[in-house]
């Protein structure tokens, strides 16, 4: 759909290669659902080889609540939790036809992906935060998205939470010199 920059919560992901990438939260078919479905920025596949796919369920924060401040840390994973899973499931029904023309809206290797053998990964990328501030947020995301995790026999390791350097040694945020320094 894309093979230009998506700018998301101050971070430039992208570009990437033609195909490659899918912004579901621009896409036709979620326009036509979105009231009170709220999902992810955007579905990336990564292709290790030939016979191994990821794709890749981004969602992009500037921010989030300390572990610590409840209910705010609790309602931030639960909202992250619904756009993540929408994001996967609206994906996926997409790929399997089940929207009017939502395969044909999808890029041709979204469209031709092996959904027996494909991995999936839940990605949050949040902006500024500090290495040590993500385990807490990496942990309560694992646990609430642990359900659809084993439901697709997914490796638990299907659960990242990044911040912006994190996001850029996995080649999804562009380097600002800022951030790159810090990196």
């Amino acid at each position: 759909m894309t093979t230009e920059a998506i700018i998301e919560s101050g971070m430039t992901f992208g570009p990437y290669p033609a195909g490659q990438c899918f912004y579901i939260e621009k896409s036709a078919c979620y326009s036509k659902i979105q009231e009170e479905v709220q999902i992810a920025e955007f579905l990336l596949l990564q292709n290790k080889c030939e016979l191994s796919s990821v794709v890749w369920v981004v969602e992009a924060k500037s921010s989030s609540p300390r572990p610590g401040t409840q209910p705010n840390f609790a309602e931030f994973i639960e909202a992250i939790r619904n756009k993540l899973t929408n994001g996967f499931l609206l994906g996926m029904a997409m790929r399997l036809g089940r929207h009017p023309n939502g395969l044909a809206e999808l890029p041709e290797p979204f469209q031709k992906l092996d959904l027996r053998t494909a991995s999936f990964r839940f990605v949050l990328v949040i902006k500024g935060h500090k290495e040590e501030w993500l385990p807490p947020l990496q942990e309560a995301l694992s646990l609430v998205l642990k359900p659809i995790v084993k439901s697709w026999a997914l490796p638990p390791t299907s659960v990242v939470v990044l911040n912006e350097c994190g996001a850029q040694l996995h080649g999804l945020v562009l380097p600002v010199a800022k951030t790159a320094a810090l990196c």
